[in-house]
């Protein structure tokens, strides 16, 4: 009898609750970029500690606000790493975005990013745009078509309306699920030279025109997607513009290819600074082109790269750290633009490649 009493006192187990999962991410797209556009500020877009992400974010990696941006950026394919990781990293998808060349290129990766998420898609293409109806109907919807727990759905709707509102997104047909600008032939207007200065600056007439040769894509597998960018960026485009002139380079959209509209820059701009870093052959080309001309070039590359026939021995060149932190950016950029300017002021008196060449005949 004491033992069956015994028996009827032991406690049962409570049943385990399961914890929901949101299917979406809690950080809307444009906020979380935070991250990575902090890792690019501040680290040169190296993988950073998550401890120095919080602090540049303004949230300690204990905070839940750390814990919810890492993982909405992870969501959207933007960086990759929890407060738990050695690093966090900018992927290929951030990194396209974080670097984007024009608005429109932008917008259209940040879209890609949208629709990484399989619920954002999904809510999207039923309603066959952003504009949802109200609460009870979609609510329904939700809960029966896309197995949505009810105490998410307000939070859902509102998250969904604001990623759409900040990619401008309306109809389905806004979007073009098949483009993949990588498949493209290159056509000639796919090919225009754009201006580089700084946002505060602006364009200024009347300054001396830069051409600026750089490998559009990296080849090189060491190299992290949109290293060229960033060097053109946060390096090349303040050298010029303390040097006193405008960075312009070619905008393309496609495969490298050689066009008219290089080489009238090649002929025409007052001076060309031709980055060998990794030995394009593009840039080869163009130099090369340059250099026949016998009309002033500033060679650059980064540390580590290779010679190049005689062209390292019989001219100056200017190597550059390719680790890209903030403090090495800013200890290349006044060497890069004396570099510039000896090159510039010594245009008539200084023994070009050609003149050298000549000589030894």
């Amino acid at each position: 009898m004491a033992k069956n009493e015994s028996a009827a006192k032991t406690p049962t187990s409570k049943p385990e609750i399961k914890r929901e999962i949101r299917p979406y991410p809690r950080i809307t797209l444009e906020k979380c970029l935070i991250i990575g556009r902090k890792i690019r500020e501040l680290n040169g877009g190296n993988p950073w500690s998550p401890k120095e992400v919080g602090k540049a974010i303004g949230f300690a990696i204990t905070n839940n606000d750390f814990v919810y941006y890492a993982a909405s950026s992870r969501e959207f394919g933007i960086t990759s790493g929890t407060r738990h990781s050695e690093t966090i990293n900018i992927e290929p998808l951030g990194k396209e975005i974080i670097y984007a060349d024009t608005p429109e290129i932008e917008r259209e990766k940040k879209i890609e990013a949208f629709l990484q998420v399989p619920l954002f898609k999904k809510v999207l293409e039923h309603y066959k745009g952003s504009v949802l109806p109200e609460m009870t109907y979609l609510g329904n919807t939700l809960e029966h078509k896309f197995k949505l727990n009810p105490s998410f759905h307000k939070e859902f709707a509102e998250l969904f309306n604001q990623n759409c509102s900040d990619l401008h997104i309306n109809k389905v047909n806004d979007i073009d699920y098949q483009t993949n600008s990588d498949d493209r032939s290159i056509l000639l207007e796919d090919v225009e030279v754009v201006s580089h200065t700084s946002s505060s600056r602006g364009s200024k007439k009347g300054l001396k025109r830069i051409f600026v040769a750089i490998p559009f894509s990296e080849k090189n597998p060491d190299r992290p997607l949109g290293f060229f960018k960033e060097v053109l960026q946060s390096l090349i485009t303040p050298a010029v513009e303390k040097a006193g002139f405008e960075a312009y380079t070619a905008n393309i959209k496609g495969s490298d290819i050689i066009h008219s509209t290089i080489i009238n820059e090649l002929l025409n701009a007052d001076l060309v600074v031709a980055d060998l870093t990794d030995h394009n052959p593009n840039v080869l080309f163009e130099l090369g082109m340059r250099m026949a001309l016998d009309k002033p070039v500033v060679i650059i590359k980064a540390k580590g790269t290779g010679s190049i026939f005689d062209v390292d021995n019989m001219m100056r060149y200017f190597e550059y750290n390719p680790v890209l932190w903030k403090s090495s950016i800013e200890t290349d950029i006044p060497e890069l633009s004396d570099h510039i300017k000896a090159a510039w002021e010594g245009r008539d008196s200084t023994q070009t490649y050609m003149k050298l060449l000549r000589q030894r005949q």
